[in-house]
This record gives structure tokens, C-alpha cells and sequence, in this order.
């Protein structure tokens, strides 16, 4: 559906990676790709408490620029009325004609989107390479006369995939152009004198159904439309390698190896000018840095990676990216045959790792963010697996194929076809 020429000329037209660059009908909806009522029924089935629940999941309700939180408990509980479309329905919930309903997190609700999603973005991976904190769909809904977060920069890299049916104008600044038409770096809201001057100044992309903008990190930018519309927003996570050592790696290493609780006390020091600590916490962090690059460090990012490669590129559930390293409970295995043809959903990927935390002889195989450990001495298990990341119907051949299917369908990624 995607392939990676898609992408020829990239750097061409976005001024290596800087600039906004409108792809125009790139996304096949007339060919079954998902489109504003996937995105519906998504929102529809969050009213299901125990799917809010257990994914991240969440949405925002906005009546112009001002957030309605309290909306947002009726807009999961009221009933919808018979053959009442999305705008009625959130027309009814806010009083108002216009509106704006942000739904962050949809590819842990909607197997569609994150599998037609899954191959957009796969695509450009196999490009360019995938963001060490993965991507999420965010998704805008509503006949909004501007985005409620009013003119403001964006943060990360960006797909802004538009699906219609509505037309929306998309205008964009880089940053120093906004710094000085607006004298700072503060979003400007409808309310401002100077709103509608800036617009005046902002380069317009028209999108259609169908259009993909590339929005470039630190561009400002504000979304308009007259006519209800669905664009689906896919930020890609590049956090700095500092940040993600600072808040996701030293904090879960330090709970496994710097345990709070440990019982005794330090001795007491000299009393005196002279810092006596130098020298035991100088050796304590040596040694325990030492410890963490020969073991602990690989093991941690062995995990991350394969689980974020796994779930087709996907951000990984705060449930599983809080403790990266311990296992969330598995699927009742399928009951499969030799002779039966089995095939990996979309959007995931085998990922694989031999003795990754587990013996020699034995290998991690991760699927859909979760793993299971095979037994596998003489390394044959790995050709099969990585067959099925072409997600094409495999026939089980072999009891062999039929035991290591059956582990693997724990993990909940693979089909009977």
C-alpha cells in the first residue's frame, strides 16, 4: 500500500526535514484505508469503561478555545440517538454549533487505524528511521473556526493526515518569523488583537481528503475549517538521548539495583572541611555504572527496542513503558494444527533476541509489545519467525512450527487464516 518511494525527494521538499511540505492524495481512501467514520467508531467504543481503562486512550472536548472537561464524562455515557451522526451528537453534548473533539492515543483503540496507519508510517521508516520514543495518532475532530490551542509551535516531527470530509486551511510560521510578528514564543488566541494580522502572514496549505502536511518540529502552526473534518496527527517521539536517560533508563535501573529499602545505615564521617563522601560515592558510582554497561543497560534497552519495534512503531502503553522489563500477562494460547495457516495482524513485527534475558539456547521472540521465551539450541527457530514480518498467510508444516505458533500466539499477534 506504502512503499518507501514514496518518499524520493524528501529532503528535497521539506528543506532537509525544516520545512512544512503538503503530500497531496497520498492516503488510498476509496481503497478500504481508514477514514473519518473509522475514526467515529473508535470514539463510539470508548464507552465501553473497561477499553478506557486499559488503554491510554483519551479525549478532549473544546467549545471554541475553552477546554469542557466537564463534558467529558456525558460524551463517553450519553446515549446517542437513533441515526444521530457525530456532529449532532456533539452539537447536542455542547450547546454549540461548532466544536473541536481531540482524541489522543486511537492506535490503542482501533485495530484499523493502527494497522493502515502502521503502514503509512512503516514506510517512512524503512526511509528515514523510527523515533526511539515511537509515535502516537492523535486525532482532531469538529467544524472548529481554529485549533483551541490557538497559534502555537509544535514540539515533534508530524504527519498530519487529513481524511475528510470537509476541506481544513492549515497555516503555518517557522519559529522566527513568529517570534517577530508575535514578540514571543506564547500561542496568540482568537481573543488577541493581533490574531487575525497573523494570519494574514502565515503560509496556507489547503488540505483534502487524502492529503498527508509534513509538519517540521518548532513550526508554528493553527488548523481552520468551515465544514466538519477528521485529521488524524502522528507526532513522532525523538526525545533528546539525555532525556530519555534521565527520566525513563537511570530511574528504572536505580529501583532495580539501588533498592530504597535497604536496611543498615551509612558510618558516620569525620567532622571537618574536608568532604569525606568523594571517595565512597565516587567508588559506589563507578562500580554501579560498571554493573549497569555490562548487564543491566543492555538488557533494559534490549527490551525497550524490540517492544517498541514490535508494536509496528507505535508508542508503547504507559503500563508496559513504566517497567519496560516485566512481562503484562499473556493470551490463552490458539489451538493450532499442522496444515493450519496462520498469519501476524498489522501493523506488528517479530522482533527477536537470542538470550535476552533468558538461557543460552533460548531466545526472546516479542510481538505486539509483549514477549515469550522459545527454546531454541540450534538457532532455527529465527528464519520462520521473521517469515511472518511479511504478513502474508504461513501454513504450519511441521510440530516444530506448530509449537513455536502456539507460544507465540500468547502474545495475542497472530491470526488463523
Amino acid at each position: 500500500m506504502f512503499d518507501v518511494k514514496l518518499w524520493d525527494g524528501f529532503d528535497q521538499k521539506t528543506a532537509n526535514g525544516r520545512a512544512p511540505y503538503l503530500f497531496e492524495s497520498i492516503l488510498p481512501l476509496n481503497e478500504g484505508f481508514a477514514g473519518p467514520q473509522t475514526v467515529e467508531q473508535a470514539f463510539y467504543a470508548l464507552a465501553e469503561q473497561t477499553l478506557r481503562e486499559s488503554t491510554d486512550c483519551r479525549i478532549r472536548v473544546y467549545d471554541g478555545e475553552a477546554r469542557r472537561d466537564e463534558l467529558i464524562d456525558q460524551a463517553y455515557e450519553q446515549p446517542r440517538l437513533d441515526n444521530e451522526s457525530l456532529v449532532a451528537f456533539m452539537q447536542r453534548l455542547t450547546g454549540k454549533q461548532r466544536f473541536s473533539l481531540v482524541i489522543n492515543n486511537l492506535e490503542q483503540v482501533s485495530p484499523q487505524l493502527a494497522a493502515d496507519f502502521g503502514r503509512f508510517i512503516r514506510s517512512f521508516f524503512e526511509f528515514r528511521g523510527m523515533p526511539i520514543g515511537g509515535v502516537e495518532q492523535a486525532a482532531f475532530c469538529g467544524n472548529y473556526a481554529g485549533t483551541a490551542f490557538g497559534i502555537h509551535e509544535g514540539f515533534e516531527h508530524a504527519f498530519l493526515c487529513h481524511l475528510g470530509p470537509g476541506v481544513k486551511d492549515f497555516y503555518c510560521w517557522t519559529r522566527e518569523e513568529y517570534l517577530a510578528l508575535a514578540g514571543g514564543r506564547a500561542p496568540t488566541f482568537a481573543d488577541a488583537g493581533a490574531y487575525e494580522a497573523l494570519l494574514k502572514t502565515g503560509k496556507l496549505f489547503v488540505l483534502k481528503p487524502g492529503d498527508v502536511l509534513y509538519l517540521p518540529a518548532s513550526v508554528y502552526h493553527i488548523g481552520r475549517q468551515d465544514q466538519y473534518s477528521v485529521s488524524v496527527a502522528l507526532p513522532f517521539y525523538t526525545y533528546p538521548l539525555t532525556r530519555f536517560l534521565a527520566r525513563r533508563v537511570i530511574p528504572d535501573l536505580s529501583e532495580q539495583s539501588l533498592p530504597f529499602d535497604q536496611e543498615g545505615i551509612s558510618a558516620l564521617q569525620p567532622f571537618g572541611s574536608r568532604n569525606p563522601l568523594l571517595l565512597p560515592l565516587g567508588q559506589l558510582l563507578d562500580d554501579t555504572l560498571r554493573r549497569w554497561s555490562d548487564a543491566a543497560l543492555p538488557e533494559y534497552l534490549g527490551y525497550h527496542w524490540h517492544r517498541l519495534v514490535s508494536n509496528g512503531g507505535w508508542e508503547l502503553p504507559r503500563a508496559i513503558s513504566a517497567q519496560v522489563r516485566e512481562e503484562r500477562p499473556l493470551h490463552e494460547p490458539l489451538a493450532l494444527a499442522i496444515g493450519q495457516r496462520i498469519r501476524l495482524r498489522a501493523p506488528f513485527r517479530i522482533s527477536q533476541q537470542a538470550a535476552l534475558d533468558c538461557a543460552v539456547g533460548q531466545r526472546r521472540v516479542f510481538a505486539a509489545a509483549r514477549s515469550v521465551v522459545l527454546d531454541d539450541p540450534d538457532g532455527s527457530h529465527a528464519a520462520w519467525l521473521e517469515q511472518l514480518n511479511n504478513h502474508d498467510a504461513l501454513q504450519v508444516l511441521t510440530e516444530q512450527q506448530r509449537t513455536v505458533g502456539q507460544a507465540l500466539s500468547r502474545t495475542g499477534c497472530l491470526e488463523v487464516f
